[in-house]
């Protein structure tokens, strides 16, 4: 009997946890300052490495990025393949920097991702993707990004 409560309450939170997530990691309906196409490969077992490349389209230009970093939460591995829209970009040079924020996602071969980073300038990039592999991921995420030309 105790048990059933304990897992009730712990899919309950679980649950709550996932629904606060999903509002928090969906972009605005206002127009974004620029948009990013992103390919990421990460594997986790509780903590996350993450590493990829990116376009972003910003003032009329293509301008190539580099992605690298972390988090916690999540296990396995996969292949992220992603767009997003980008807000509070004024200038190119804001762009670079160290973005935090929140992820959920399950892939059980093929699955979905959304997530909501923020760097140190104000930019917060809002990313839904397509993923390969076979991780779930519900956590905390840190990333260096730079602009690579």
């Amino acid at each position: 009997m105790k048990n059933n409560i304990i897992n009730s309450a712990f899919a309950s939170i679980t649950f709550l946890i996932i629904a606060g997530c999903a509002s928090m990691t969906q972009a605005p309906s206002t127009q974004p300052a620029a948009t990013v196409r992103i390919q990421e490969w990460s594997a986790a077992y509780y903590a996350q490495a993450e590493a990829g490349k990116g376009t972003l389209y910003y003032n009329g230009g293509r301008h190539q990025f580099t992605i690298s970093g972390g988090g916690v939460g999540g296990s396995g591995a996969q292949k992220v393949s992603a767009t997003g829209k980008v807000y509070n970009l004024n200038r190119l040079s804001d762009f670079s920097g160290t973005y935090h924020g929140i992820s959920r996602g399950l892939t059980l071969i093929e699955g979905k991702m959304h997530a909501k980073l923020t760097n140190q300038n104000g930019v917060v990039m809002y990313l839904a993707g397509q993923t390969e592999g076979l991780a779930s991921s519900l956590g905390a995420q840190a990333f260096e990004v730079n602009l690579t030309n």
